[in-house]
């Protein structure tokens, strides 16, 4: 069993906000308007788009040493489940993703000389296998932002609590060395991909933010839901939601195991390596928080409630032919 190491870049924490009183962190957010760059879409429009690099699921494969290799069906599905893990319904606050993926494939992979660089160039992810110069399995993400306000997911327009992304370089190790299985390989670029929408790294002893943070009783506390608290129209001003300092080694209390831990990507017993979906109530409520929704996916009960389901299932059916 090869344990899992990581170490990337935490890239929500960008600052401090304007608003007297607010103590919120700002956030950096792919914009929900159209933004071009360089002749390129840089937003939510039409998905964020990947690529791999190689330009092909099986030359990205053969970049990696495996434990037993999988097939190029296997290691495709591995991928496509890690992004799907971000754009599952939030099962406790009912809440859906407010974004997409969208896989383009021919578009070439630009990266920097060396792990964990960045160009803007390529797919909005580029998707790297890369050499960290140690057999660790790891990732790290690296984000370009234009620096400038965005529309919020909810609609809101110049949400200057914010700032845009650009681009985003995710490297994976592909040291001889670094030996994968299928399982280890979708956690570590599930977490990558945390990052890559702009989440950081909970257990890096910074911002957490969180609505009930008791020290004495950290496993039930960073567990709880709070997404339902995120104010979709101004996130950094939601009320019952508080901005904590929290000890790295309080994360590495048995039953916390948050996938958005940057050692041990939140394996554990109620978080196992083969869980296809290891979001936990805390990623579900900071994808509210940079991307809210307004809407939650409702019981059904009414021939209402079943047009807005079957709305959601054409939704998600589309992104799939994508």
């Amino acid at each position: 069993m090869h344990a899992i190491l990581r170490t990337s870049a935490a890239f929500l924490l960008i600052g401090t906000n304007a608003s007297a009183g607010v103590t919120l962190p700002a956030g950096q957010r792919w914009d929900a308007e159209s933004r071009t760059f360089n002749g390129e879409d840089r937003s939510l429009v039409g998905g964020i788009s990947f690529s791999v690099e190689g330009g092909s699921y099986a030359a990205f494969r053969d970049q990696f040493s495996w434990i037993s290799t999988p097939s190029v069906g296997d290691f495709q599905s591995a991928v496509e489940s890690a992004f799907a893990a971000w754009t599952t319904v939030d099962p406790t606050s009912g809440l859906a993703s407010a974004f997409s993926f969208t896989p383009s494939l021919s578009t070439s992979v630009v990266t920097g000389p060396s792990f964990g660089t960045v160009r803007f160039e390529g797919a909005e992810i580029d998707i790297v296998a890369s050499d960290a110069g140690t057999n660790g399995l790891l990732g790290l993400t690296t984000v370009l932002g234009f620096g400038v306000p965005v529309t919020l997911t909810s609609g809101v327009a110049n949400y200057t609590q914010s700032a845009a992304i650009q681009a985003v370089d995710l490297h994976i190790n592909n040291n001889p060395g670094a030996v994968y299985s299928l399982n280890a390989f979708r956690r570590v670029l599930t977490h990558e991909l945390g990052h890559a929408i702009g989440l950081g790294d909970v257990d890096q002893g910074g911002q957490f933010i969180d609505d009930n943070y008791d020290s004495s009783s950290p496993v039930s506390t960073l567990n709880n839901s709070w997404a339902g608290l995120v104010d979709p129209l101004d996130p950094a001003n939601s009320i019952g939601l508080n901005n904590y300092s929290i000890s790295p080694s309080i994360f590495a209390t048995t039953g916390i195991d948050l996938l958005m831990e940057s050692n041990g990507l939140g394996v554990g017993a109620s978080n196992p390596l083969s869980n296809l979906f290891p979001l936990t109530n805390d990623e579900y409520g900071m994808r509210q928080y940079l991307y809210p929704s307004l809407v939650a996916v409702p019981e059904p009960g009414s021939s209402v409630i079943l047009g807005l389901t079957l709305l959601l299932g054409n939704l998600r059916m589309r992104r799939k032919r994508t």
